[in-house]
């Protein structure tokens, strides 16, 4: 199953957690450590993989999950495509069923691997929304 995002919010937004790292919001940092530019705070990309596993598969519903982990892979740059590959494993504890998957930045690099869930997931995994 594939979900793309496109990441529309500006390094700006990184200020919002408290994150005043200049790598998040002006290029020059970015540039001097190889990665040609600013780069999104990982908070983000795990956001935008955990909001479209909950809109795949969770009815866009937070009390449908209830562990998220991934390791982050590498970095993404403000105005990526993410796109998130979802496997249903079948292994349940009860109603919560694990979920794994990755997000690469769209025709490149991996940038969220090993991901891991438990959710419940809704009839259909049809969005609420």
């Amino acid at each position: 199953m594939l979900i793309i995002v496109s990441i529309w919010a500006g390094t700006d937004c990184n200020r919002l957690n408290g994150d005043y790292n200049p790598l998040h919001a002006t290029p020059e940092p970015g540039q001097k450590m190889g990665f040609g530019g600013a780069i999104m705070h990982g908070l983000s990309s795990f956001n935008f993989a955990c909001h479209g596993l909950l809109k795949a598969l969770g009815g866009s519903d937070p009390k449908n999950i209830r562990e998220f982990q991934a390791r982050f892979a590498s970095p993404v740059k403000p105005g990526d495509k993410l796109v998130t590959d979802i496997w249903r494993t079948g292994e349940k504890e009860g109603e919560w069923e694990e979920i794994r998957f990755t997000t690469k930045v769209e025709g490149g690099k991996l940038c969220l691997s090993n991901g891991r869930a438990l959710m419940k997931v809704v009839a259909g995994g049809k969005s609420k929304l």
